[in-house]
């Protein structure tokens, strides 16, 4: 009975520590979401907005399917397809707007770097100004 609780315990946190992250990886998902792209008003949206087009077409493996001033989504809905999609969304909030990224992976190997990607998107909007 002892060694069971023993086995049970050992499972649990060996169970526990595989869930955590490591401290570089938690400073990217950090400076991730502290950088969020914003803007306030229509002439600061805009370039930031064609900035992230831009991003979009360089860093998908999939052409633009539906563009918008509140979204441009360039994903696969052809499930034969791989690679690396993105959709990005202008969110209100506040004054004013954030920015967003998804990048997705349609891969059944998975897509290294996604949280890279993420993180260059937010760093390549942000270079915009005004």
């Amino acid at each position: 009975m002892k060694y069971a609780k023993f086995c049970i315990m050992i499972t649990g946190i060996v169970t526990l520590a595989s869930c955590s992250v490591s401290p570089e990886r938690q400073a990217m998902i950090d400076e991730f979401e502290q950088t969020i792209p914003t803007c306030l008003s229509d002439s600061d949206c805009r370039p930031k907005w064609a900035a992230a087009r831009a991003w979009v077409l360089e860093n998908s493996d999939f052409a633009i399917r539906s563009e918008s001033d509140e979204r441009i989504m360039a994903t696969s809905n052809i499930t034969t397809n791989s690679g690396q999609g993105v959709t990005v969304i202008r969110m209100s909030e506040g004054n004013g707007y954030q920015i967003l990224v998804n990048v997705e992976c349609f891969n059944s190997f998975g897509c290294p770097g996604m949280l890279d990607a993420r993180i260059d998107f937010n760093r390549t909007v942000n270079a915009v100004s005004n």
